[in-house]
């Protein structure tokens, strides 16, 4: 049964450049944690959040294919997320999630975002939604890890603290700064869902 759910219907999609065109000057993330790091995906592309389950597994998969799992009478293969960005696997807890997405739009694709490709992404813990700005938002060139690939950019969450609590934090090479600010590294859902695999004897 869904621990939580959430259709994109519920909420206002406001990112940078939409699949309509229309420039926006923020956008909406539902963030959540893969090992150490905080990651999100815009929430317009999130169907719902269920508690892991059992996934049946399939023969001649990339590795990082769990299986697959039926979600309201929907087929659909479930990615660990962590053997998705390169990172070293680690077991299940009570607060792994999967995350149902879709396929984001790509060119001159105009299927509904209801009738569009539906995946379940495994991640070690879900945590909210926040809203980054998109003058906040940075590309990925500070990322060499192998996982950067999938990055769209690294976006900041600024935190708005108490005078007497500020402290000067030195964040870069003579940038010195007053503000607790949140990094979140924003994927690329178009790049995480593709991916090859053999069904028939043929590749998909």
């Amino acid at each position: 049964m869904a621990q939580q759910s959430s259709p994109a219907s519920t909420f206002e999609s406001s990112g940078g450049r939409h699949q309509t065109g229309e420039l926006r000057l923020s956008r909406d993330v539902l963030t959540f944690h893969v090992s150490d790091e905080e990651y999100g995906i815009g929430i317009e592309h999130i169907r719902e959040i269920i508690k892991h389950r059992v996934v049946t597994e399939v023969p001649r998969v990339p590795s990082f294919v769990a299986g697959i799992i039926a979600v309201r009478g929907l087929v659909m293969p479930v990615l660990d997320l962590r053997q998705r960005l390169r990172m070293r696997t680690a077991g299940l807890s009570q607060k792994s999630r999967i995350l149902i997405v879709s396929r984001p739009a790509t060119g001159s694709d105009i299927v509904s975002e209801e009738e569009r490709e539906r995946f379940g992404l495994v991640v070690d813990r879900v945590s909210e939604v926040v809203r980054i700005q998109e003058v906040d938002i940075e590309p990925p060139t500070v990322l060499s890890g192998k996982e950067s690939e999938f990055v769209e950019g690294i976006g900041r969450v600024r935190s708005e603290i108490e005078q007497s609590q500020r402290r000067e934090a030195r964040i870069g090479p003579g940038m010195i700064t007053t503000e607790v600010q949140r990094i979140i590294i924003l994927l690329d859902l178009v790049k995480v869902l593709s991916f090859e695999v053999m069904r028939a004897g043929r590749m998909l």
